[in-house]
């Protein structure tokens, strides 16, 4: 059971893209507030092309928190683009001899997904330093989930709407979708068997999920899947009106489908949002839309 005491220390990455000119401090003061001891990672406001640092000296930040006993959790600043670049450079064996979560979102699905797939190592998804906190304040979604999560209470969350009905039971993995989808081909793609598939996307046309959702169907394992949730679908631009809306996309997608289903569930590019487990067995009822999962 993963559980967050008073003072406990967490570590502070930044896998992806340059902080610019935001700071971290509101969300700093938020875990402080709850007993918590963050501690930046050296390469954390670190600025190259654009991205928080070399791939290395990012890949550097993760290794040593793993690697560092008193830290309990690691939290991402932000999204935005670039822990792919960093897979290369992690010592999975050690990660694996330390699991200790990691706290994302956006771009944060690379990282999080992939550790999973070489280590096992679990994740949460749905909550981001700077994303959470651009008014220095939490939403009261994720400071509860958060809180729950860190004092180790089981989770039944409901939300979202029935596509396709049934209860299923399995390993979450996914994230943000395009995210997702740059693991395709890769050694870091997670197998898809027996796992429940988790979705959402921000700012692309609707041909484009359209075709990232497609590219997932064709990945080996896919129709051993036991069930997916889509979250929701922020800025989602239609072109022409036969490229269809989001929900035109997601029934034609489950079309042939025979898994329980679920979409506009709270998670995702949204000020609410759930916080949810990857590498985490969890149970998915798309008969009254809840999700349930043990820390």
């Amino acid at each position: 059971m993963f559980k967050l005491q008073k003072g406990d220390k967490v570590g502070i990455i930044s896998p992806s893209s340059l902080l610019e000119d935001n700071s971290i401090e509101p969300a700093c003061q938020y875990l402080c507030s709850l007993g918590l001891i963050p501690v930046i990672g050296k390469h954390v406001q670190d600025s190259y092309h654009y991205m928080a640092g070399t791939d290395e000296e990012r890949a550097s930040d993760i290794i040593n928190f793993f690697a560092d006993t008193q830290i309990k959790a690691l939290f991402c600043t932000r999204g935005g683009a670039g822990s792919l670049k960093v897979l290369p450079y992690l010592d999975y064996e050690l990660i694996k001899n330390n699991p200790k979560p990691v706290f994302g979102l956006s771009d944060s699905t690379v990282l999080q997904n992939a550790l999973y797939s070489k280590t096992g190592n679990f994740s949460y998804t749905g909550f981001l330093l700077i994303y959470d906190f651009r008014n220095s304040s939490i939403n009261p979604m994720q400071d509860s989930d958060l809180k729950n999560i860190f004092a180790g209470n089981p989770l039944t969350i409901k939300s979202g709407e029935t596509v396709i009905k049934g209860i299923t039971k399995g390993t979450l993995i996914g994230g943000n979708v395009y995210a997702f989808n740059t693991l395709c081909g890769t050694p870091y793609f997670p197998d898809l068997k027996d796992k429940i598939l988790l979705c959402e996307e921000i700012g692309i046309k609707s041909y484009q999920l359209d075709i990232m959702l497609h590219q997932l169907k064709l990945q080996k394992g896919f129709n051993q899947l036991k069930g997916i949730i889509f979250g929701k679908f922020e800025n989602i631009r239609i072109v022409d009106e036969c490229d269809g809306t989001i929900d035109d996309n997601i029934n034609y997608f489950c079309q042939k489908l025979n898994i329980p289903v679920i979409k506009n569930f709270d998670y995702g590019h949204v000020p609410a949002r759930h916080i949810l487990p990857i590498g985490k067995t969890i149970i998915l009822n798309a008969d009254n839309c809840t999700v349930s999962f043990e820390n």
